[in-house]
């Protein structure tokens, strides 16, 4: 159970922390990473974190920080929505 909730604080502070770096351009920034998330989801029949681990794997992933960092944000996301994406995509 530890392990668990270790993660999920590593993975709500990536988000917190994308949010603070990007401010009003956050949500539009996650739309990408949303959209291979979701593709990846649908053709591997998984949920967003299985996906987003599977994503984890791959060359592009795993050599860019910002990459990441925004992959984990957007699976957040797409599990809990903030107030500030949901603020932001409302706007949209």
């Amino acid at each position: 159970m530890e392990k668990q909730i270790k993660l999920a604080a590593s993975l709500y502070k990536c988000r917190d922390t994308a949010a603070r770096f990007f401010r009003e351009e956050y949500a539009e920034k996650l739309k990408p990473y949303i959209h291979i998330i979701k593709a990846v989801m649908k053709a591997n029949e998984l949920n967003e974190l299985k996906a987003m681990l599977k994503i984890s794997q791959s060359e592009t992933y795993q050599e860019n920080g910002m990459t990441q960092l925004l992959f984990m944000a957007a699976a957040v996301e797409m599990m809990e929505p903030s107030e500030e994406f949901l603020t932001q995509t409302k706007e949209q």
